[in-house]
């Protein structure tokens, strides 16, 4: 899978200042040799063709990560906006002379948007530099800010991992409050904690009895994702192929020897630390095998298709169900 594409934009100096720390900080970021993803920056004018640039650039272009940044004359902190609201109420006039007053942004729009990204969960995992801010103000960052958030929203952009397209505001403060070395330290971790997943390749064999039911397996109490429902296998090693795999993981998980007869079905699942690729291939117990014996499972049931949902599933899995009893 490709690496992903991140577009970071700030916004040039405004309101009669020859300085803007958020277009200090992405030039420094986009000078920086960053492996674990594509960067690519823009400074934004303080203006109405400043506030929609991204939102018309992200049409065009294919990205996995929209960061915007903004100064603040009142954050203490770095603040992660939660939300744009559909308003424009400007107590200066910006850039191209433009001062607006109490309007909407988008007229059909809805009063606010949310953001594509988990903040809370970004807020958790950092340091006491950052807060949460509900209030993008009403400036030229808000309106940005909603014009990407209603595109994502109506043209259905999504990452390469199928996420509805993270888009995350961050307003900087002053580097009296924060140095502006720490400013980039903690952008760019913001942007690796949003891009940054481990990919698992993932095989599962769909066996089929003689009356057509499907072996199903729950997972142990100590595994990850306890006690639910999958479909036997697991990853593949390096350079491993895929029926290799799925011999090599059936019968380390219940001795079975098996006979690879077709692809199923090809799915992909978003967990919140990995993404899986898993492939399902239909399978047969040979004639030869031994008994089977649970090792890493809890319980194992043959289950007829229909009574397939019956269960508690692994969430990547369940999108395997799904499939199948469509297939039948």
């Amino acid at each position: 899978m490709r690496k992903a594409r991140v577009l970071l934009t700030g916004f040039e100096p405004f309101d009669g200042a020859s300085y803007n720390i958020s277009n200090e900080v992405v030039t420094e970021i986009n000078k920086l040799d960053i492996n674990q993803f594509e960067i690519e920056t823009k400074i934004l004018t303080v203006d109405e063709k400043g506030s929609k640039y991204v939102s018309e650039l992200i049409i065009e272009k294919e990205y996995d990560c929209i960061i915007q940044l903004g100064f603040s004359n009142k954050a203490t902190t770095i603040n992660l906006e939660t939300q744009a609201i559909n308003k424009i109420h400007m107590r200066i006039k910006d850039n191209s002379e433009r001062q607006i007053k109490n309007k909407k942004i988008d007229k059909f729009a809805k009063n606010k948007l949310l953001s594509t990204v988990d903040v809370v969960g970004l807020f958790t995992k950092n340091s006491s530099e950052i807060s949460l801010s509900s209030d993008a103000g009403n400036f030229v960052c808000n309106e940005s800010y909603f014009h990407s958030l209603n595109t994502i929203f109506k043209q259905k952009l999504y990452d390469r991992f199928g996420r509805e397209l993270p888009c995350l505001f961050i307003h900087l403060p002053s580097d009296e409050y924060v140095p502006i070395s720490r400013q980039i330290e903690i952008i760019t971790n913001i942007i690796k904690q949003i891009t940054n997943k481990k990919i698992i390749d993932v095989v599962a064999a769909i066996i089929r009895n003689e009356n057509g039911e499907i072996l199903v397996a729950k997972r142990d109490s100590n595994q990850p994702h306890p006690s639910k429902w999958e479909f036997p296998g697991g990853k593949l090693e390096p350079n491993e192929l895929e029926s290799d795999a799925l011999k090599r993981e059936i019968f380390e998980e219940l001795k079975l020897d098996i006979e690879i007869i077709s692809t199923c079905c090809e799915i992909t699942h978003l967990y919140d630390e990995y993404f899986v690729k898993l492939k399902a291939i239909n399978s047969k117990i040979t004639a030869n095998s031994s008994p089977m014996e649970l090792i890493v499972h809890e319980e194992i049931l043959w289950m007829p298709i229909d009574d397939l949902m019956s269960l508690d599933w692994l969430e990547a899995n369940l999108k395997l169900v799904n499939i199948i009893q469509n297939q039948s």
